[in-house]
């Protein structure tokens, strides 16, 4: 959306507002004037975002109330939304559009509403994420820290998830674990990812696998780190979050275990790469687990031929 405005009008300052914990993403983005981090979105902390910085337009590319509001009452003169929520009154120039239906990728829906600035884009979207060298040399310090070989092979497995959608339980990814583990012929060391927040959740799994020299677990990568070590990875294999984006973006071939719901599925939030290969049930059931359809032993033969390859 930045780089299709920036080409629309050059000579515009392009402000972005994120969550503290995507700051590192985003923060030096060639594009961006200047980024606003926050920990917690709140109406008067979009206020006063707003009315410091002036602003013509603004773009609830996430339209909760509290970006609605905050942008109306910021003085925020041109405010561009989705047109179906009860508080869509707040936006001035509004966009018709059932994301619900989930008929196309979050990024599509995202780009639709420039149109409002009679912007229509209608290239391929990609997301390409540059490693600097500073990134990559920190990473490999914390890796070789922990044990890991970093001169050899390594798959990146992220087990954690927020909760906005649907995931593979844990006990799935111990029998891949075990099994790939058990595969003498692929002898790639298994890194899991997390944060600290995570570190019990990945330690119970790692600790449940049989003894060995290969898996290890890292929890005090920032997400610059984080993505030079997906950046050397040989695979990456993870349910639908945030670092399955990231790996997709610094080129590695991704492996999605994805819900069924219309509203989590790939075709909605899937990474954006050719490089992939989707897991996700056909039908979606409340009445039990519905991603145990998705059986360890489809993804091990995938993974293992993959490898092979």
């Amino acid at each position: 959306m930045i780089d299709a405005l920036k080409s629309k009008f050059p000579d515009v300052k392009i402000d972005i507002l994120v969550q503290s914990r995507i700051y590192e993403l985003v923060c030096d983005y060639p594009n961006i004037n200047k980024v606003h981090s926050i920990e917690k979105v709140t109406s008067m902390t979009v206020k006063n975002i707003c009315k410091k910085g002036n602003y013509d337009v603004g773009i609830a590319v996430f339209p909760t109330l509290n970006v609605a509001l905050g942008m109306f009452l910021g003085g925020v003169k041109y405010r561009i939304g989705i047109a179906y929520r009860w508080y869509s009154f707040l936006f001035n120039l509004k966009h018709y559009q059932h994301r619900k239906d989930s008929i196309k990728h979050e990024s599509s829906y995202n780009m639709d509403l420039l149109r409002e600035l009679n912007i229509v884009y209608d290239k391929e979207i990609t997301i390409n994420l540059q490693i600097k060298k500073e990134h990559l040399l920190s990473a490999m310090c914390k890796l070789k820290d922990i044990g890991v070989k970093i001169d050899e092979r390594y798959i990146v497995v992220h087990i954690p998830s927020l909760g906005s959608a649907k995931v593979w339980k844990d006990e799935n990814f111990k029998i891949l674990l075990n099994m790939m583990l058990n595969n003498v012929n692929n002898c790639y060391q298994l890194i899991l990812t997390g944060t600290k927040e995570d570190k019990d959740q990945v330690k119970q799994i790692a600790e449940s696998l049989p003894e060995n020299n290969r898996v290890f677990y890292v929890f005090n990568l920032n997400l610059k780190e984080l993505a030079a070590v997906l950046n050397k990875a040989t695979l990456f294999i993870g349910n639908s979050s945030g670092p399955i984006h990231i790996a997709a973006a610094v080129g590695v071939f991704v492996v999605g275990l994805y819900s069924p719901v219309k509203v989590e599925s790939p075709l909605r939030w899937g990474p954006l790469t050719d490089k992939k290969m989707m897991f996700a049930p056909k039908y979606d059931d409340d009445s039990r687990d519905v991603m145990n359809d998705i059986k360890p032993e489809d993804v091990y033969n995938f993974i293992n031929n993959f490898l092979k390859k």
